[in-house]
Order: C-alpha cells, then sequence, then structure tokens
C-alpha cells in the first residue's frame, strides 16, 4: 500500500502499520518454526504485541495466510506486468535467489522460497489454506501465460490459444522445479540453472 498515493486517516495508517508488522513476524515464524509450530502466541511474541491484538486484525492463522499471498500475489503480477519475453522472467527469478542468497535467508515480501514451499505444504492438510493458494495460483497462470504471448508475439510467432496453454504449463513447472531445486541444494551454481532455465525456454516457441 502506497501511503502518499492513497491519503488515509491517522486510524488506518495505524492499521496499516499493525497489519504490517503483523505479516511481518509470521513470515518470519512460518520460515523458522514451520506452520503448524508458529502459533498465534509466537507471532504475536515476534511482533512485540498481545494476541488480542493479532485477533483485531486476522481472525486466525489462515486469514494471516491469506493476507500473506494476498500481498505476493499482487508484488508478483506487477512484476510480471512488465515481463516481455521467458529470458527475462529467467533474469527476474535469478535475480530473486542471487537476492535472497546475498541476504542470508532474511525474508522478502514477493518472493520467500522458504515460505511458498511452507504454505504449499499446509495446503495439503488445511482446506482453508488450499481455497487461499487456489484462487492465487489461478492469478500466476494467468500471469504467466501473458508472458508467452508477449514473447511470442515480439519472435513473430503465432500462436493459438492450446498452445498458450501448452507453454505456459511447461513454464510454470520449469520456474516452479528451479526454485524446489535450490531450496534443497542452496549451495548450486547460479549461473549454471540460469543458462540451463534459458536453453530450455529457448524450445518453448519452436
Amino acid at each position: 500500500m502506497n501511503l502518499a498515493a492513497s491519503p488515509l486517516s491517522k486510524a488506518e495508517q495505524r492499521a496499516h502499520v499493525q497489519r504490517t508488522r503483523i505479516l511481518d513476524a509470521a513470515r518470519t515464524c512460518f520460515a523458522e518454526r514451520g506452520f503448524h509450530a508458529a502459533s498465534i502466541g509466537a507471532i504475536a511474541e515476534a511482533a512485540g504485541m498481545s494476541q488480542g491484538l493479532i485477533y483485531r486484525y486476522f481472525t486466525n492463522k489462515a486469514a494471516i495466510v491469506h493476507a500473506i499471498v494476498d500481498e505476493q500475489r499482487q508484488g508478483r503480477h506487477e512484476a510480471l506486468a512488465g515481463i516481455a519475453s521467458c529470458h527475462a522472467l529467467v533474469d527476474l527469478v535469478m535475480g530473486k535467489l542471487e537476492r535472497w542468497r546475498a541476504r542470508s535467508g532474511t525474508f522478502d515480501r514477493e518472493f520467500d522460497p522458504i515460505l511458498f514451499l511452507e504454505i504449499t505444504t499446509e495446503a495439503t492438510r488445511d482446506a482453508d489454506v488450499a481455497a487461499v493458494l487456489y484462487d492465487s495460483e489461478q492469478s500466476v497462470w494467468c500471469d504467466l501465460s501473458d508472458v508467452i504471448r508477449r514473447d511470442a508475439l515480439a519472435s513473430g510467432k503465432a500462436l493459438d490459444e492450446a498452445q498458450v496453454q501448452q507453454r505456459t504449463v511447461a513454464l510454470r513447472c520449469l520456474v516452479d522445479g528451479a526454485i524446489l531445486n535450490w531450496i534443497r541444494d542452496p549451495s548450486m551454481d547460479l549461473q549454471q540453472l540460469r543458462r540451463s532455465l534459458i536453453a530450455v525456454c529457448d524450445t518453448l516457441l519452436t
């Protein structure tokens, strides 16, 4: 939220600050302790506030996850809107991984691979979290399909909708697979990973 662009009352600004504190604390707790171990009490302690105050803003942990996922969805949508090719998408992902490594695992509101994995895992056990993640995933598919369309247009390729969707599936698996492999082996050579991703992307429009 841009406070300068959207005038808010003092009460609204305070609420925004409090919500941000809670979400930042929740990200840290989820990543460090796992979803189940990160109780509302643990989040409250990390945020430096009472549990009661947290419940004023979020009814439960699923509501907190909803806010985190929605924030990431919006940030990702804005980032992908400026991506004109699959190569540029790879560069974006690699830049995120490099910054994550340089910051020794501190979270990024738009990109947190550990939190991504934790929430994905929880979605297999919690229907509320699964529903939140499902809604976000539909947005991801649309954004990646738009990247494929822009790349094809710039390359002078004519793709029908079925071909766009086929390539979107491949691109999504490619990006998610790269992130998951990096989580398993954060010491991997990122430049080699980038070259490999670019080589596969080059086949998507052929």
